[in-house]
């Protein structure tokens, strides 16, 4: 199964889903989806000219060949590895559709009969557009009500971005309406509008930031139900101590999780973080490879990895995290931003793991998010395991071209 071509198309939804498609000299096809970054499809086009005349069933070969002729751009870390990793991705679909069988039984067998997905509800408004420089966007396809409000084309973490004032009845709603959709898991960011740092460069949480950070768990909890797990993201945002003062805050509460409190390099605080606050921690969604995760589980300073499948590297490092947290009693719960096509792909491999927490879906609001793969994937938060080949979804072209990113090609075509 020689390869014939790599193409990419990129829908403009919430996030740039960067859809990768190869397809072999004898008509085989595999879909995969990278995670966001610029100059993201330039990559993977140059990495195409490698692979042409490739054998597809060669997966860790071709990646490790791509893998190598980017050494020179940095390929240990980067963005490098988003294009890897979709790329891996389609190989895996393309493999597995082949021979006519799921992912999952290619990747030797489920743990899962189904996926436990968790809605990621942001901040209150479940929405906000982001470009590959985190740049602050308005959905052509979203309503202005519909979407969290910001300086439109200022990044996300430069102060003052983001401007939606915290609405506590909102935040109840919220989960409330998340878990009349069938999710028994959510989470919400607490690095908003009063509890971000205010000042450029600075980690520090403004005065008063734990006690709105309370008041918003305490009215999470109150639309969401006591049967229903609540986890809280903060983004590296935050310098040692205002994590210690938010941790504390939240330390008598049912937390699943509370997602990267300090950049995950800083190993000793999170550490220190975990010991004294006794809220489970969570991280490792910006990590790359068993080896960037090695010293987080060797130190045992998170309760709960969080690697994408969409930058990690491919499979076969995933697989290594998953089984490094299962063998030290971790749970691992994939972050995903990713359309119908990167989440299923994460989907099949997750349900592979014994020890998944959860997978994050983070497009309630995008409304052609089902539409793109023409079936329903997520069914009362949850994601089946079927006999479908591959990773049981293709997507539908004509709705890939209708939101697709205005001068991307569509796999091949002229940008529009």
């Amino acid at each position: 199964m020689k390869i014939r071509s790599l193409t990419t198309a990129v829908v403009e939804a919430n996030f740039d889903w960067t859809i990768v498609r190869i397809e072999t000299e004898d008509g085989h096809v595999g879909w995969g989806e990278c995670f966001f970054a610029p100059g993201l499809t330039r990559i993977v086009e140059q990495m195409a000219d490698l692979v042409v005349g490739d054998d597809a069933r060669q997966i860790g070969a071709v990646v490790a060949r791509l893998r190598a002729a980017a050494s020179g751009a940095g390929s240990v870390g980067g963005i490098i590895h988003n294009a890897l990793s979709g790329i891996d991705g389609a190989l895996w679909d393309l493999n597995a559709r082949a021979i006519g069988v799921p992912l999952w039984r290619m990747l030797g067998g489920r743990v899962q009969d189904s996926v436990r997905v968790y809605a990621d509800c942001h901040g209150g408004a479940g929405l906000m557009g982001l470009g590959p420089m985190l740049d602050i966007r308005t959905p052509r396809w979203a309503g202005a009500d519909e979407v969290a409000t910001g300086e439109v084309g200022r990044s996300l973490f430069d102060p003052g971005a983001e401007t939606e004032p915290v609405d506590l009845a909102l935040l109840a709603r919220r989960a409330s309406e998340a878990v009349a959709k069938g999710f028994d898991a959510l989470k919400f960011d607490l690095d908003v509008p009063g509890l971000v740092p205010v000042r450029a460069g600075s980690r520090t949480m403004p005065v008063g930031g734990a006690s709105l950070a309370r008041d918003m768990v305490a009215a999470i909890r109150e639309g969401a139900g006591p049967d229903t797990e609540l986890a809280f993201d903060l983004h590296w945002r935050y310098d040692f101590g205002s994590a210690m003062r938010i941790a504390r805050a939240l330390a008598d509460l049912p937390v699943l999780w509370l997602e990267d409190p300090l950049p995950p390099e800083n190993v000793s605080g999170l550490i220190a973080l975990a010991g004294a606050s006794g809220v489970p921690l969570g991280g490792g969604e910006n990590l790359v490879g068993y080896r960037s995760f090695e010293p987080l589980l060797e130190a045992g300073s998170l309760s709960v990895l969080t690697p994408d499948l969409g930058k990690v590297g491919g499979v076969a490092e995933a697989r290594r995290i998953a089984e490094a947290a299962q063998s030290r009693g971790l749970g691992i719960a994939p972050h995903n931003i990713a359309g119908p096509i990167g989440t299923a792909f994460a989907a099949q491999v997750s349900a592979t793991w014994p020890n998944l927490v959860a997978l994050e879906y983070h497009a309630q609001d995008v409304p052609f998010f089902e539409e793109l793969v023409a079936a329903p994937l997520i069914v009362n938060g949850s994601i089946e395991m079927t006999e479908e080949p591959g990773i049981g979804v293709v997507p539908d072209l004509d709705v890939v071209r209708r939101w697709a990113k205005p001068g991307e090609t569509v796999f091949g075509e002229e940008p529009r």
